[in-house]
This record gives structure tokens, C-alpha cells and sequence, in this order.
């Protein structure tokens, strides 16, 4: 517990900001499980990446989560999403055949000159 009065002041403070953080952090998190099970699903995914973006953008400008982590999150999620919508076109589309050239041998090692000491 605090022994100071300023201590006690922060204390109330913080809790204060601790209730007044936790609902947009908690949006933030499940709109971001949102669409991720939306990418999972295939259902209008886009439109939940781009809510779920939205809702992470405002809880980093009141600075309930920070930028840099909003800015992950975001880019995990459209990383996941271009995945996921890429996933469909490659089954579709025929895979290019590849030739390889036979592999090369190897040449003889050359012998070292041995150092005299």
C-alpha cells in the first residue's frame, strides 16, 4: 500500500485510468480475434480487418495500447488476410513446371603449398 498522499492520489489515478482503459482494450483484442476467425471462416473478412484496424487505431491514439503493438497487430492481421485470399488463387491456378539443369560435378581440389616455418 502507498505511505505517501501523493502516492495514495497516484494510486487513485491509476485505478481510475486502469477502468476507463479496460473496455477499449478489450475491444481492441476481440475485434482482432473477430477477424481473425473471420479470415479463418472466409467470411467478409475484409470488412472485419478493416473494423478491427479501425478500433486498434483509436485505442493507440488514446494511448490505452501502444502504437507500435496497434501497428503489429494491424500488420499481422492484413499479412493474414492477403494469405488467406492468396490461398484460393494458387489451387486454382496450374502449377509452372521447372526445369532443373542436371547438377554439376564437383572439380578435383587443388593440392595447398605447405607453408615452410
Amino acid at each position: 500500500m502507498a505511505h505517501s498522499k501523493s502516492a495514495l492520489k497516484r494510486w487513485r489515478q491509476n485505478e481510475k485510468a486502469r477502468a476507463r482503459n479496460k473496455p477499449v482494450r478489450t475491444g481492441a483484442r476481440t475485434a482482432a480475434r473477430k477477424a481473425r476467425a473471420a479470415i479463418d471462416a472466409g467470411d467478409d473478412a475484409a470488412a472485419a480487418v478493416k473494423e478491427a484496424m479501425s478500433i486498434l487505431d483509436r485505442a493507440a491514439k488514446r494511448n490505452v495500447v501502444h502504437k507500435n503493438a496497434a501497428s503489429r497487430q494491424k500488420s499481422r492481421l492484413m499479412r493474414r488476410l492477403n494469405k488467406a485470399a492468396a490461398a484460393p488463387a494458387e489451387a486454382e491456378a496450374p502449377k509452372k513446371g521447372r526445369r532443373t539443369a542436371a547438377p554439376k560435378a564437383k572439380a578435383p581440389a587443388k593440392p595447398r603449398a605447405k607453408k615452410s616455418t
